[in-house]
């Protein structure tokens, strides 16, 4: 089930944020893109770099699952029962036939990709215990989404031709339980070795250790739906323990929206707003939004105005509505923040004009009278210094057709007629009692 990022990165910032050591992040804060990449590369650099034999052992402190078996994200069934276990050292490939035979040391960024150099070679973070058969069966093929199978493993892992928009050719799909812990791994490859990837390769994935825009959505997308576990946490702990450097996206997954998700579609605001209002007139706007992929668009506001309301209405629009009342009329600034389940957000920012009742019809000869608004729209307002009794009130259209009519035992200093069933156009307002008969030209918006 995919989860709204708000939602999400509030949850994980007080979950992962206890194990952080203090002080380790200073000099991110506000920054964003490649301002803030940079800043994770010189804090997560020059790591302390381990033997490739030393993995096995290591693996131990870093990949322990609650029964002691080998933590094989190729072969686990989180919640269920897995076709076979490794035991640590006794299972070590070796030599496999088949999956379950034994274990080896996987690189989730291929070792081809950056020619088995160290210290990436080494690198725990992206170098994971894993089923060798499996191992062999993913090879160095890029991750994706697959559409047609070749190939599936006991837990569900897939290799065959991709379908994600803008990818080709061959991938491996972990399953979905595990594709955040591997989206993870690739921020932190691309962030780790950001401008030191001069002897790197490229493939229809990665640049040398730039993620392409396609993978860096597909990634932003496993980042999301499968959230920073407690075996994430517990793993980069470790891993701190043996490298002295941590991976920023599972200490803040938010840093990944701040870098990575550039190339995600952002939400369009494909509705016009209404710029201008009326006192004592209900203003009524409909925001309608998307983005390329067709993902759910949320809606949010602060600072409103207190006559505004903003309402989700849940299916990728939102209602702002309200009546403003004479304190309201000025400029009033609308912000309202639209935003996709990645995070991605759109300041939906505008102007609404409330004018005063200006146009007021002084009937002469009648002192202290007068009709307003005029335009009118849902309603009309009689007021008089003066009491007149027995007074009908008329509207007519422009052909003498009566079509309202109220008559009243008073008319006293204030009266409002309901005209909201009157359409748009001119009419004439008489006016009939014992001392006053006025008629007078009214139009109604």
């Amino acid at each position: 089930m995919k989860i709204p990022f708000t939602a999400l990165l509030a949850l994980l910032i007080i979950t992962a944020g206890a194990q952080i050591p203090t002080a380790y992040y200073n000099g991110t804060e506000n920054l964003t893109g490649t301002n803030l990449r940079l800043a994770l590369h010189n804090i997560i650099d020059n790591h302390t770099s381990v033997s490739y034999t030393s993995l096995w052992t290591h693996y131990q402190n870093t990949d322990k699952k609650s029964n002691n078996y080998v933590w094989d994200m190729y072969s686990d069934v989180p919640g269920g029962t897995p076709a076979y276990d490794f035991t640590f050292g006794s299972d070590q490939c070796g030599n496999y036939s088949q999956e379950g035979d034994c274990y080896n040391r996987e690189h989730s960024w291929p070792q081809s990709w950056f020619s088995s150099a160290s210290p990436m070679k080494t690198d725990i973070f992206h170098v994971v215990p894993s089923d060798g058969y499996t191992n062999g069966q993913r090879g160095n093929y890029p991750y994706g989404e697959v559409g047609s199978a070749t190939w599936t493993s006991t837990n569900g892992s897939k290799k065959g031709s991709c379908n994600y928009p803008g990818c080709t050719g061959t991938v491996f799909e972990p399953i979905d339980e595990y594709k955040g812990d591997f989206a993870r791994g690739y921020f932190y490859m691309s962030t780790r070795y950001y401008t030191e990837d001069g002897s790197w390769s490229s493939n229809t994935m990665v640049n040398k250790a730039e993620i392409l825009p396609w993978a860096q959505n597909m990634l932003m997308e496993w980042h999301v739906d499968d959230p920073v576990s407690a075996k994430e946490i517990s793993r980069n702990n470790a891993i701190y323990s043996i490298q002295n450097n941590r991976n920023p996206f599972i200490d803040h997954p938010e840093f990944a929206q701040l870098i990575f998700a550039s190339n995600y579609p952002q939400p369009i605001v494909s509705s016009t707003p209404l710029s201008t209002g009326t006192e004592n007139t209900l203003y009524e706007y409909t925001i309608v939004a998307s983005d390329s992929y067709g993902n759910t668009i949320n809606f949010a506001a602060t600072g409103l105005p207190s006559w505004l309301t903003l309402n989700d209405n849940g299916n990728n629009t939102a209602t702002l509505s309200g009546t403003p009342a004479l304190a309201d009329v000025g400029i009033n600034t609308i912000s309202i923040m639209v935003s996709n389940q990645y995070g991605l957000p759109l300041d939906h920012a505008f102007t609404i004009d409330i004018s005063a009742v200006t146009s007021v019809l002084t009937i002469s000869g009648f002192n202290g009278f007068s009709i307003y608004p005029n335009p009118a729209s849902e309603f009309l307002v009689i007021q008089s210094t003066e009491i007149y009794q027995h007074v009908g009130i008329k509207i007519y259209n422009t052909l003498g057709r009566l079509l309202l009519i109220k008559q009243l035992e008073e008319l006293n200093t204030t009266t409002e007629l309901n005209i909201n069933e009157l359409s748009s156009g001119i009419y004439y307002l008489k006016l009939e009692g014992e001392s006053i008969n006025i008629t007078s030209r009214l139009l109604v918006q």
